[in-house]
């Protein structure tokens, strides 16, 4: 069974956020990124590209779990999983898992804290309710993009960023391809400006305690193949665990 140290609890508990760095093996990185872009590439194409910011700069692709059974062994991965069980609980469930690409001159998206957080009243809890595993395809650097958080602010109950404000403590989480950060999701974090002329490709496998509504319904989404081959840990993450009690 794969846990978290004391030292990677800590750093979740008091910063809000923890780098896995190079987590995922090389080849399986590459493959990864390959898919990724010819999925946005084959949305596009189709008319049907979930393009955002301006000028259509960044790009999400949904309901990966039926889009490649490399997508069902990933979001099972033990470290990052142990993580996400730590903030979460052992009953989590996956509430999405996206491609998520920002192309060239794709601008500072600003700063946020993640549905449902951001529309409780406040104070809200003091325990993680959501949180996220941004994983790096590319190399995360401050020219590319790289995600920005401010540590502790998922402890600033009743606060949220400002649009447009610039916070001292506010930082650029790098690292090499195949890292994946863990962002508790009361954090104030967001993509920043890809000043490059490369495309910075990544995936976002977000989760949720089981009593949250996930973003996506997995099991009206995924194929019965998907269900039918998957592990007792993916069925769990769609969230056959999950389900309202029907006796009457």
């Amino acid at each position: 069974m794969t846990v978290l140290t004391e030292s990677e609890k800590d750093q979740l508990d008091q910063h809000g956020f923890l780098l896995l760095e190079s987590l995922i093996p090389p080849d399986t990185t590459a493959q990864l990124r390959e898919r990724a872009l010819a999925l946005a590439e084959a949305e596009q194409k189709a008319g049907k590209g979930h393009t955002y910011l301006a000028n259509d700069s960044a790009q999400r692709v949904w309901n990966l779990i039926d889009k490649g059974e490399m997508f069902e062994e990933t979001i099972q991965e033990p470290k990052m999983l142990a993580a996400m069980e730590y903030l979460l609980g052992a009953d989590c469930t996956l509430s999405s898992f996206t491609v998520n690409v920002l192309y060239p001159s794709a601008p500072d998206a600003g700063l946020h804290i993640d549905y449902p957080l951001s529309g409780l009243p406040t104070p809200r809890p003091n325990f993680p309710m959501v949180a996220n595993s941004v994983w790096f395809l590319d190399d995360w650097t401050v020219e590319n993009g790289a995600t920005s958080c401010v540590p502790g602010s998922h402890r600033r109950l009743e606060a949220l960023p400002e649009p447009g404000v610039e916070y001292a403590d506010e930082l650029q989480i790098c690292g090499p391809r195949g890292s994946v950060l863990i962002v508790n999701g009361a954090i104030w974090h967001g993509s920043s400006e890809n000043r490059t002329n490369e495309t910075r490709v990544g995936l976002l496998g977000f989760f949720c305690r089981s009593i949250l509504k996930p973003q996506q319904a997995h099991l009206e989404l995924v194929s019965d193949a998907v269900v039918s081959r998957a592990t007792p840990t993916l069925k769990r993450l769609l969230g056959l665990e999950s389900l309202p009690n029907m006796n009457t």
